[in-house]
């Protein structure tokens, strides 16, 4: 949200201004997840599974941005790869460090059904084999 304030303040360009120049934004929202707009399009919101701890936030920006964009090379749709995007940076910010988590298939994927559902996950569950 910090950037998407500044670079509206710095360009001057309106919110749709800015939607028709970039295709699709992206905008993390903390603990409220992320939303996603493109112009002429719904909005598309994915909040975030619930933690287990909130032990600390270092990485968990770039974690939110190594699912998106995987799930995104795996070609599953933008909610998807965002619902893959939130639950890595769950699991990050459950752990102190910025990579020092790990990332075990079946924990990701029970913690991705709680929070997303059962659809969501076999269609994630396909990519991950």
């Amino acid at each position: 949200e910090y950037e998407k304030g500044l670079i509206e303040s710095k360009t001057g360009w309106s919110d749709e201004e800015i939607l028709s120049k970039v295709g699709h934004r992206v905008t993390t929202l903390g603990s409220r997840g992320v939303r996603i707009e493109k112009a002429g399009e719904p909005v598309i919101e994915v909040g975030v599974p619930e933690e287990e701890t909130k032990a600390d936030p270092t990485g968990v920006g770039d974690a939110f941005r190594a699912g998106f964009l995987s799930g995104l090379a795996w070609g599953v749709g933008l909610e998807r790869a965002a619902q893959v995007g939130c639950m890595l940076a769950t699991l990050v910010i459950e752990t102190v460090g910025t990579q020092e988590y790990t990332l075990r298939r079946t924990h990701f994927m029970d913690r991705f059904t709680k929070a997303y559902g059962h659809e969501a996950a076999a269609e994630v569950q396909q990519h991950l084999a």
